[in-house]
């Protein structure tokens, strides 16, 4: 997180030290919940190595992808965390995974220390616009077309089904349009 933000030349080396000090590194197994339907989220991820996806669960008891993440993703429940209301879906690993972990007490200490956190929210508005950009109305060759360009890494690790639901579309779709494509 400290060396993804140094990047953005917005944080001087004293903030990006207090930072380095908030963080909590948590070790992941696959299969393990970050966060439950129905609780509130209080944290802000990076993912450093692994792969996350988030999911909710349809009347017929199916796995709707809302966001897959591989690293140097942020990963949050955005409407959760900035609305204090119980999560919608779920976030798990999808494999063993290393996270960075910002707590909600924490952002508010850094905030405390130094009105730069506040540009945050900036970066994590990145997390959530990719969240909602397939539920936009583009067709399904704009779609794949999209990830491959920005998030190739999406097709080599998570399975044709589960980047399917991503895309919202079919399998059976999703293989024509790569078929078409390739």
């Amino acid at each position: 997180m400290v060396n993804f933000l140094r990047k953005t030349e917005r944080y001087s080396e004293e903030e990006l030290q207090l930072l380095k000090a908030a963080i909590e590194v948590r070790d992941l197994k696959k299969g393990a919940l970050l966060l439950e339907a129905g609780v509130v989220c209080s944290e802000i991820c990076f993912l450093e190595k692994g792969a996350i996806y988030q999911y909710r669960i349809d009347t017929e008891n199916e796995e709707q992808i809302i966001d897959l993440n591989v690293p140097e993703d942020w990963i949050v429940n955005h409407q959760s965390f900035t609305g204090r209301k119980p999560s919608s879906y779920y976030i798990q690993a999808y494999e063993d995974s290393k996270i960075q972990v910002l707590s909600i007490d924490a952002i508010h200490a850094l905030i405390a220390q130094s009105q730069a956190f506040l540009q945050m929210g900036s970066l994590l508005e990145k997390a959530v616009s990719r969240v909602y950009f397939f539920d936009q109305q583009y067709t399904p060759d704009e779609k794949y077309q999209h990830v491959v360009k920005h998030q190739p890494s999406l097709i080599q690790t998570f399975p044709q089904k589960m980047l399917a639901s991503y895309l919202k579309m079919s399998p059976e779709t999703l293989s024509r349009v790569r078929k078409r494509i390739s």
